[in-house]
């Protein structure tokens, strides 16, 4: 069986290339960003292993135009190719499956993702799409099916593995009920390197300071919070898988001995806490890999982490730790269910500079709730952080409502979602009714990534080489210029794009 895993390139009207891959709502990048689609490069180790024939077809790492890149795909001809779905591309890739249907009839079209999997039967009602994988474990459903579908003409109207939508005519759909929310890790294989090209994802990507860089096999598999109202890690749908200490410790030896790796980032949608987490930051000292001089980083959330195991984390040689801020005021962390309180905040991130981490902020503006004087406090909140040298990169990005998660079904039920069209939800602009101009929220977002360029926190990077330590002095000489050059892409992307926008609908309708 043939089976290829693909990504085609999809470019907008402004040359912005779409970043799809590990099941973030799409944003629009002229500088790439190229993020290895872990969960997919495990599915595509797995079924290779199991005698499938795999194309890894990832065309915006290839550097692919979209014509190239179907030319390349049609006349490799697979039996099955595979596609991964979320919101703002939906359109487009409903579009690009009649294409591949057209071209070749007898390829079976299997859809992934987080949008197709809560919302299955618009996708096969609006496409030819022939299976849709309602299961966030594409790994362990895709191995199953696979083998099933070349062993059984009948397969449409046979199978029976769970969490599947099948086409059994043309607007007849079958649903195999409710897939496993809960597998083991330690059984799908770590990502095969080269299978997936990873060289193609080891050098343009912010979260590395040192490259060649690369994700590791998530060691969590959604979240182990999972109650943010924001995030797609929610629902009565979701819980968490977890994967062993010593499998992953066994990887990031593999990854830095064979492949020379310089810096691993775990990207679960929160890494391990407590003992599970000293034991990895103990494993890495105990192996020696902390003196290798790679860099490692991982998601958390605030209050996760107690001082011991930063501590700990330190010594093994972490650097970067992503953490979402999301908001500086209760009532909006109450709303979001974040869990934490903005003291919980302070505290972690001295935590982690004192320890000789690079903490990076996410935060969110344009709630549909938030006033002035909320997103005033955000801002403040940010700057003083940055400043103090409590963090040292952030990433702003607007509020969104991801597909059917809890914030966007309360964005429905209240009647403030201004546009239903897909196509808007590409995080380019405000899509929410709020208590204040929408241009009040663009200029928060210009200030605070102004910090990257302000004398204060320029300095505070000056003053961290004070202390000897290498990637402070990376940071400053040779993170700072790749850096700034995403902070333009962001500001562009977030406070000008959505003028473009404006302009060009206000000429269409003149």
């Amino acid at each position: 069986m043939k089976v290829a895993i693909s990504y085609p390139p999809i470019v907008n009207e402004r040359g912005q290339v779409a970043m799809v891959s590990q099941n973030r709502n799409v944003q629009f990048f002229k500088t790439p960003t190229y993020l290895l689609p872990v969960i997919h490069a495990q599915a595509a180790t797995w079924l290779r292993d199991i005698g499938c024939e795999v194309y890894w077809d990832d065309g915006n790492a290839q550097r692919k135009t979209f014509e190239e890149w179907f030319k390349d795909l049609e006349a490799w001809r697979p039996d099955v190719v595979v596609f991964e779905s979320t919101t703002p591309v939906m359109k487009f890739y409903w579009r690009l499956v009649n294409r591949v249907k057209e071209a070749m009839p007898k390829c079976v079209v299997i859809m992934t993702g987080y949008h197709s999997m809560r919302n299955p039967q618009e996708t096969m009602a609006l496409s030819r799409t022939d299976v849709v994988l309602r299961s966030n474990h594409v790994d362990f459903v895709l191995v199953k099916l696979i083998p099933y579908m070349a062993e059984h003409e009948d397969w449409r109207e046979t199978c029976a593995i769970e969490g599947l939508w099948i086409r059994v005519g043309e607007n007849e759909f079958r649903n195999t009920g409710n897939f496993k929310q809960v597998e083991n890790l330690d059984l799908s294989p770590d990502v095969d390197r080269d299978l997936v090209q990873w060289k193609n994802y080891a050098y343009e990507n912010g979260n590395f300071l040192q490259v060649p860089g690369t994700y590791a096999t998530s060691v969590i598999r959604d979240c182990m919070f999972g109650k943010c109202t924001f995030c797609r890690y929610n629902g009565p749908d979701l819980t968490f898988s977890i994967r062993s200490v010593q499998k992953s410790l066994d990887e990031y030896q593999r990854l830095i001995e064979e492949y020379k790796v310089r810096e691993i980032f775990d990207d679960s949608g929160v890494w391990y806490r407590g003992k599970q987490a000293r034991e990895f930051a103990q494993g890495l000292i105990d192996r020696g890999l902390h003196k290798r001089g790679v860099y490692f980083g991982i998601n958390t959330r605030f209050g996760y982490l107690d001082e011991e195991t930063i501590k700990l984390m330190g010594k093994a040689n972490f650097r970067f730790i992503l953490v979402g801020l999301e908001a500086a005021d209760e009532e909006t962390l109450r709303r979001l269910n974040k869990g934490y309180l903005p003291h919980q905040a302070w505290q972690n991130l001295e935590w982690f500079t004192k320890y000789g981490m690079h903490p990076h902020l996410t935060i969110m503006v344009g709630y549909y709730w938030q006033t002035q004087e909320m997103l005033d406090l955000t801002v403040k909140t940010v700057r003083e952080m940055m400043f103090k040298g409590l963090a040292r990169t952030l990433q702003v990005t607007i509020c969104t409502p991801l597909d059917f998660t809890p914030y966007h079904l309360e964005c429905v039920q209240k009647g403030v979602l201004l546009t239903n069209d897909y196509d808007d939800f590409d995080m380019s602009k405000l899509i929410v009714q709020t208590p204040i101009a929408h241009e009040r929220y663009y200029e928060a977002i210009r200030k605070m990534y102004g910090v990257a360029i302000h004398p204060r926190f320029l300095w505070r990077q000056v003053c961290f080489l004070a202390k000897f330590r290498k990637r402070d002095w990376q940071f400053l000489f040779t993170y700072g210029w790749r850096a700034l050059r995403r902070v333009r892409n962001h500001i562009y992307n977030l406070t000008q794009a959505h003028r473009e926008k404006r302009k060009k609908a206000a000429c269409c309708a003149a």
